[in-house]
């Protein structure tokens, strides 16, 4: 069987025991919950749409995904159709899951078995009401990133609070320049080389540690410089190696915003500020 790019949404089967169910209607979305349960079904619909619902048969298509929803799908499958209607059964028991886990796994969202479905059905039917399904899946990405982001600044938020707190006092240290974005340095010794551009890649060795002193990478530990596009590095060395002629070798302390923020980087734990000693060798060609 074809495997969807989206979460499968799972829907209650004692739901779907009629195919009157099977119509695309306008649901009431009044919490943000609710948007994300409904956008959770449209988005998955509108997948199942473009895998299995194509053609005239598209409404048997449909009402034979409901009728596989229905426990343990009794009786003969139809064999014409028998794909659609094994994904409505897995789809069906993965019910217990979701429930214990949580919309998505999230044990803090509750799911809304009607929601899901009308967002189901919607989906399958191709329905722009309140939202197509790739505007549903946009949403869902944006909201549960959002809701993640908050989860781990709860978590690591004394991270945040430290490096805010190195970064105020850092900034009146001799020698130590802020830019407008936050981002702080301090230049060790000035090249008299060309400076990079976005788009350069360049030569580069560098020592990076957290604000407690521990070092996460260093390729002057490992005796062997890195060589990257401008472009496809944190914030802050992107801006950074901008402001360097090579030959220079700069200290940065980067914002936590500048770094990786509230993703998890095993040794770099969410919203932790970096500290990066950085020369740069050469422009390559």
């Amino acid at each position: 069987m074809k495997k969807l790019n989206i979460f499968i949404a799972v829907l209650m089967v004692a739901a779907f025991t009629s195919c009157s169910s099977d119509k695309a209607k306008t649901p009431t979305l009044k919490t943000q919950l609710d948007s994300l349960n409904y956008a959770f079904g449209l988005a998955n619909g509108g997948g199942i749409k473009d895998y299995y619902i194509k053609g005239d048969s598209a409404e048997i298509k449909i009402a034979s995904l409901l009728d596989g929803l229905k426990e343990g799908m009794k009786g003969e499958v139809d064999a014409e159709h028998a794909e659609i209607q094994d994904l409505g059964t897995k789809i069906g028991s993965s019910l217990k899951d979701q429930l214990k886990s949580g919309l998505m796994g999230d044990s803090t969202l509750k799911v809304d078995i009607d929601l899901i479905k009308q967002g189901l059905v919607n989906g399958m039917k191709g329905s722009k009401i309140q939202m197509n399904a790739q505007e549903a899946q946009a949403y869902l990405q944006k909201t549960m990133q959002a809701l993640q982001s908050k989860k781990m600044e709860k978590s690591f938020g004394p991270n945040k609070a430290a490096g805010e707190k190195f970064l105020a006092e850092n900034k009146s240290k001799p020698g130590v320049i802020t830019t407008a974005s936050g981002l702080q340095y301090q230049v060790i010794t000035k090249g008299n080389g060309p400076l990079p551009t976005d788009t350069s890649k360049v030569k580069v060795n560098y020592h990076g540690t957290l604000i407690d002193g521990t070092v996460f990478d260093s390729s002057v530990d490992r005796k062997e410089p890195v060589v990257f596009p401008v472009n496809q590095v944190i914030k802050g060395w992107t801006e950074a190696l901008k402001l360097m002629p090579v030959g220079s070798k700069y200290k940065l302390f980067v914002p936590q915003e500048l770094a990786y923020a509230g993703a998890d980087r095993g040794a770099i734990k969410p919203f932790s500020m970096l500290i990066f000693d950085v020369e740069l060798l050469s422009i390559e060609k």
